[in-house]
């Protein structure tokens, strides 16, 4: 068996801090609640990620990609691979703006109903969400959440 050296060990305090951790508590949180999402949306055909880029690209009434991804916290070059299975399903069109430069994307038609068909199911997932835990804790975890995402936005 290997012995490790002292400053190989993992001191007690470390090992079991991660219930402290507000990454680990972040990300399994995120987990979770995208899980029900998921579910829920899952009749739509489409992910609660997917549901947020339409829903995103719907506000802006289309527009420039660089703006969507913005707004959505993504950089260009994801926001580009994210958007190839709405488009490859004719959900969005993308298309080079004037100039050749800036990409533009809108919702076709389709993309316009299915964003409707899943908002209905967004709204379930919601109530779920709210019914698990409560009008209070998820009006201050989305409020909390918004804090945390504005504090740390670049």
């Amino acid at each position: 068996m290997a012995r490790t050296s002292g400053a190989e060990r993992i001191p007690a305090a470390v090992a079991s801090s991660l219930g402290d951790c507000a990454c680990f508590n972040a990300r399994s949180a995120a987990r979770a609640i995208t899980d029900l999402y998921d579910q829920t949306l899952a009749a739509s055909g489409l992910r609660a990620t997917q549901f947020a880029i339409l829903a995103a690209i719907h506000l802006q009434a289309g527009g420039a990609m660089q703006t969507v991804a913005s707004e959505l916290g993504l950089d260009p070059s994801t926001m580009t691979r994210v958007l190839r299975p709405l488009e490859e399903g004719g959900l969005v069109t993308v298309e080079t703006g004037a100039g050749g430069r800036a990409k533009q994307v809108e919702l076709t038609s389709l993309g316009r109903k299915k964003l409707a068909e899943a908002h209905r199911l967004w709204e379930k997932a919601q109530e779920r969400l709210r019914e698990k835990l409560g009008d209070r804790v998820f009006e201050r975890v989305v409020k909390d959440l918004g804090a945390v995402q504005r504090a740390l936005a670049k």
